[in-house]
């Protein structure tokens, strides 16, 4: 046991001083910030709060009028009225742009004419304030007042109902689709980065034949358990310094908006989905741990690690895209099936459940085989560990892998 500690202290205190590491644990903390911070940061260079400068050509004084009541969001040169000037005034900067209204066969039309596109917001403010004055002159020509009209033109209001208690909104759905599509990005990273450090790990001290030195006074068993601890303790590191980071979050903002939108999405959910969340990230970065551990063991040399994993990265490429797709059409047959197939499903089901897309039982099977698929890899990492770790050969992952488990059948 004295062995197996000393292996694991030093491959941990190892790996988690190097610098990579320090960037892999504060580089989503600063994302996070950054995510967050956006809406102050648009706020705050927002510039659709100036007012706009703008020259009004038409020969119905009323629409100019109406334009320069929205001192809100426009100032308007009443000096201007024929286009010659306000080109003239638009080249010399005098004017953000100039609108022309037209007037024909009771049909209004407007042009805003500008050096530059012209935001979408400006365009609608001009809609809204020119479709206002239209409704409220014709409304006086017609003779209809004000409440009459007020009756006509107010909307429909049309509101959903949920029946099913384990539903979510449509705003709800769009909350959540994007947070999946975060957290399974961030299941992607974590599984390709912890695949990469196991499978190299291994294949440093194969390619250095440090490993048959270490195995003299080791066994392979016991040298690939404390290998695994080792980077199981890392993940461990850094899901508790993030777990610790959202912790200070939620009490030092407890009281702002956005902690309190997280709270009230969060709240929509059954308490026991956090431990379901937790499962199936932890399963599944296990599964493609020991998957890497079992890949790097074949590996002859740390050149050659790139090689040998592709397949599993391929693999965890399909189950992140696949979970985009899940975050779509959670109910789309190829969505379904992936969601059952251990490779896929710690991403694929986690965005269907989390969009209340399956039932509990399709979860708890879900999570039931994926646990399976853990200990069957787990025993096949050690029975194959035992004779890859001495087995050096360059002839690719399917040729050794076949030699592995010839070698594994005659143990």
């Amino acid at each position: 046991m004295s062995k197996f500690w000393v292996i694991t202290k030093q491959v941990y205190k190892r790996r988690v001083k190097t610098k990579s590491f320090l960037i892999s644990l504060l580089f989503p903390v600063l994302i996070a910030a950054l995510i967050a911070g956006i809406p102050k940061m648009v706020e705050y260079f927002d510039s659709t709060n100036d007012i706009t400068n703008i020259a009004v050509l038409t020969n119905n004084p009323v629409y100019e009028k109406a334009l320069a009541q929205d001192k809100e969001h426009f100032k308007v040169n009443s000096k201007i009225t024929d286009k010659k000037a306000a080109q003239s005034a638009l080249k010399k900067g005098e004017i953000d742009g100039f609108v022309t209204i037209t007037e024909e066969n009771s049909t209004v039309s407007a042009v805003y004419t500008t050096e530059e596109t012209a935001g979408q917001d400006i365009l609608t403010r001009l809609t809204e304030d020119l479709t206002t004055t239209k409704v409220a002159e014709k409304a006086a020509i017609y003779k209809i007042t004000n409440d009459q009209l007020s009756q006509i033109t107010s909307p429909v209001s049309v509101t959903n109902d949920l029946e099913s208690s384990n539903q979510l909104t449509n705003h709800e759905k769009d909350v959540m689709s994007a947070a999946v599509l975060i957290l399974t990005l961030v299941i992607f990273i974590f599984v390709m980065s912890y695949a990469n450090i196991v499978a190299s790990e291994i294949a440093t001290e194969k390619g250095t034949r440090i490993m048959e030195v270490i195995l003299s006074s080791v066994s392979a068993t016991t040298h690939l358990f404390a290998k695994l601890t080792a980077i199981i303790l890392m993940l461990l590191t850094q899901i508790g310094f993030y777990v610790i980071c959202g912790a200070i979050v939620l009490i030092a903002g407890r009281n702002t908006e956005m902690v309190q939108n997280v709270l009230d999405q969060v709240a929509v959910f059954p308490a026991y989905y956090l431990v379901l969340n937790l499962l199936f990230v932890i399963l599944g970065l296990l599964l493609y741990i020991l998957i890497a551990a079992m890949i790097g063991s074949m590996v002859p040399n740390v050149e050659t690690v790139a090689q040998f994993i592709y397949p599993m990265t391929i693999l965890a490429i399909i189950g992140y895209w696949g979970s985009i797709a899940a975050a779509n059409a959670p109910d789309n047959i190829l969505v379904v099936i992936g969601s059952y197939i251990p490779t896929f499903s710690p991403m694929m089901m986690l965005a269907r459940m989390d969009l209340l897309s399956v039932s509990t039982l399709g979860i708890f099977s879900s999570l039931a085989i994926l646990a399976l698929s853990v200990i069957g890899a787990f025993f096949l990492t050690v029975r194959l560990y035992q004779g890859n770790v001495l087995l050096y050969s360059n002839e690719g992952l399917w040729k050794t892998w076949k030699t592995s488990l010839s070698y594994a059948k005659r143990k």
